[in-house]
């Protein structure tokens, strides 16, 4: 079947098992689905709801978030791999959260498309037979999965503030 702009393009290594095509797709549509004019640049939907001042960074934190707790929940990645895609998630979404540098950020950035990597790597690695080592516990999901939370908690509590405060100076009120 020929390549659609709904599909992202498959440029994955062959013996990447067939099951990571959905969370490629999504990686694919938050973060390179969109041909920036008259430029060889992709972006995605992350850095266009990224332009909405911080509330726009939570949300597509929230995908973020969710790559993140599948790659652990179903894949069982390593902690160590673990680590590194929460902190993709976590700069994403905190200097995301900047105005205008972060809007930048979010389009060169692609924390989506680096942590599918992250998990395909892993995910050949095993196909290999190399041995990979499990998450194994809960207790460590539940933490990284809250300390995630936690970032985007503080997000959203910045976006909150920052509407109070422009309502009130619109009304006039210092």
């Amino acid at each position: 079947m020929a390549p659609s702009a709904t599909r992202p393009p498959v440029n994955r290594p062959r013996d990447v098992p067939p099951g990571l095509e959905g969370l490629e797709w999504l990686a694919w549509l938050m973060d390179r689905a969109f041909r920036v004019p008259g430029t060889p640049f992709r972006v995605g939907i992350d850095a266009i709801i990224g332009l909405f001042p911080v509330g726009g960074d939570f949300l597509t934190g929230l995908v973020q978030v969710g790559i993140v707790l599948v790659a652990l929940y179903r894949y069982k990645v390593p902690r160590a791999i673990a680590a590194r895609m929460a902190a993709n998630v976590l700069l994403d979404t905190t200097l995301g959260a900047l105005p205008l540098v972060g809007d930048a950020f979010d389009a060169v950035f692609k924390a989506n498309t680096r942590n599918i990597r992250l998990l395909e790597q892993v995910e050949v690695q095993r196909r290999q037979g190399h041995r990979v080592a499990t998450a194994g516990s809960w207790l460590f999901l539940a933490t990284l999965g809250l300390g995630l939370l936690g970032v985007l908690i503080l997000v959203l509590v910045g976006f909150a503030t920052v509407v109070v405060w422009a309502i009130h100076r619109l009304q006039g009120n210092p």
